[in-house]
């Protein structure tokens, strides 16, 4: 196994794990259902999320954190979130890029998760 080290990897990265949040039974709710998302515009912008995140492409440009608030996420979902990502991650790659994609992942999810518990968005089952 490689190291992810070009946009062919970050592809396989970002498709591989939101295939699984599409098929989860709570997060894919959330995507599929509530949120409505246009998988078709969704998956390269986290491409370039994550391309931006890795490589510094700058290829990103968003606020991706306001789009989540209307969301009826709940507080372990991000836990969820992260385990499928970490899972994909290690399916497809090992090294630094690899350990440091997991990192922001874990990073992003708890900020996330700290931010709405601070605006009172976490909903209710």
């Amino acid at each position: 196994m490689s190291d992810i080290t070009n946009d062919s990897d970050i592809k396989t990265l970002v498709y591989e794990f939101y295939d699984k949040v599409q098929q989860d039974e709570r997060l894919g709710f959330i995507f599929n259902d509530y949120a409505d998302v246009n998988w078709d515009h969704h998956l390269p912008r986290m491409v370039d999320f994550w391309s931006n995140l890795l490589f510094q492409t700058r290829r990103y440009h968003g606020r991706p954190f306001r789009q989540h608030l209307p969301l009826p996420i709940q507080k372990d979902d991000f836990a969820r979130w992260l385990s499928l990502f970490e899972e994909t991650v290690d399916e497809h790659f090992e090294g630094e890029k690899a350990d440091f994609a997991k990192e922001m992942a874990s990073k992003i999810a708890f900020s996330f998760s700290i931010r709405l518990e601070m605006e009172g968005k976490y909903k209710n089952p």
